[in-house]
């Protein structure tokens, strides 16, 4: 997920044995330096960022507790099968 040509966030989905494991990732407030020594995604100067460099003022567990919240509120309003 990029933001103003700018790597913020990873989402993966990986099937195995009949099984689908998910992920996501968001860069909040964290150190990225260590992306300077990696292709992020394999893409040579790549650039990260994160929602506390866009203006977000938002700390990590307020962020992953509204992301969660969406996520229930949006798997809640698909149609169940019986």
């Amino acid at each position: 997920v990029y933001v103003q040509g700018k790597k913020i966030a990873s989402l993966g989905l990986r099937l195995k044995n009949q099984c689908c494991y998910h992920g996501l990732s968001l860069n909040v407030e964290m150190d990225l330096t260590p992306f300077d020594a990696i292709d992020p995604c394999g893409y040579q100067g790549l650039t990260m960022t994160q929602t506390k460099d866009l203006g977000i003022t938002m700390h990590q567990p307020d962020i992953a507790n509204a992301i969660l919240s969406l996520i229930q509120e949006k798997l809640n309003a698909c149609p169940t099968t019986p």
